[in-house]
């Protein structure tokens, strides 16, 4: 496969898998990923998987909902965090999604579920260290390709709108909250972050993120700003990844500062009340010295 961000626009929900197991290997290849990926907190969350398909479908057993409706996955990736907060949960998107995405870039088909498994089913299933908590899981293997499989997969993506993203233009504002910004004219490097961040998954394709574009002025570094419309610290995390590791493929230095529900931020650009900041990406352009500007 090729660029990240083919991978990031070839990455789909399958809830139909193969009968077919992933290799041992590259199973244990996703765990060292996983164990190595960046992360974002000093609360990092591990990975484990659960083999096998009774073991799996006990966890999904009998949810209702159309995210529950993930047939025949041979592995179920957990996310444990060490501890229950919205900073853990938000490391948990960012180091998982990583992790989705690697999946992908080897030819596996995934499902994030965050809500439509049984968590303490999950925690039965694997060996946690003290404190642990399970907070989300990933359906692992092989997608179904016969034309009942594919017919099921594309009811529920029409039933859960999945296909359909916002514009950048309603999720993307200039200098402050409610200012309109346009991908026209703007730096090409950034629209494409911000195209592959627009490509996120998040729970039940609500798509929770908003961006506030700041130029850099004097020693200021240009900035992207993320807010959340909800508590939905997991899809932040998610949405986090999708930035960062695009910013490396087009050439930003750049880093996440997390401002999570800090005040400061909220009012100095404009947030509305209920909307949560949730951090800064702080961009350099790798190879030079002087700061480009972006369009706000």
């Amino acid at each position: 496969m090729g660029t990240l961000r083919e991978t990031i626009r070839l990455r789909h929900s399958t809830r139909r898998y193969a009968d077919r197991s992933v290799p041992d290997e590259v199973l244990v290849h996703l765990l060292e990923f996983a164990a190595r990926a960046p992360h974002l907190t000093d609360v990092p969350p591990r990975v484990t998987v659960v083999n096998g398909r009774e073991r799996v479908g006990r966890i999904l057993a009998r949810y209702l909902g159309v995210y529950g409706l993930v047939q025949g996955a041979p592995h179920l990736l957990v996310g444990l965090i060490p501890e229950e907060s919205d900073r853990a949960r938000l490391d948990l998107g960012y180091v998982l999604e990583q992790v989705v995405l690697e999946a992908t870039r080897l030819g596996l088909s995934t499902c994030w579920m965050t809500g439509s498994y049984h968590p303490e089913r999950a925690a039965d299933e694997v060996e946690r260290r003290p404190g642990e908590v399970v907070a989300a899981t990933v359906a692992l293997g092989y997608a179904r390709e016969d034309p009942l499989a594919r017919l099921h997969d594309g009811t529920v993506r029409r039933l859960v709108a999945a296909h359909r993203r916002r514009p950048l233009e309603e999720i993307v504002f200039a200098g402050k909250w409610g200012v309109p910004w346009s991908p026209v004219g703007a730096d090409p490097a950034l629209v494409e972050v911000l195209e592959c961040a627009r490509l996120a998954p998040s729970a039940e394709n609500r798509q929770p993120w908003r961006f506030v574009v700041e130029s850099g002025a004097g020693e200021r570094s240009p900035a992207l700003h993320l807010f959340l419309t909800g508590p939905a610290p997991i899809d932040a995390g998610i949405v986090m990844a999708h930035v960062a590791l695009t910013g490396a493929e087009v050439g930003w230095d750049g880093r996440w500062a997390l401002h999570w529900q800090d005040p400061a931020l909220a009012r100095n650009l404009g947030a509305p009340p209920g909307v949560i900041p949730v951090g800064t990406f702080f961009i350099h352009h790798k190879g030079t010295k002087t700061r480009r500007r972006i369009n706000n």
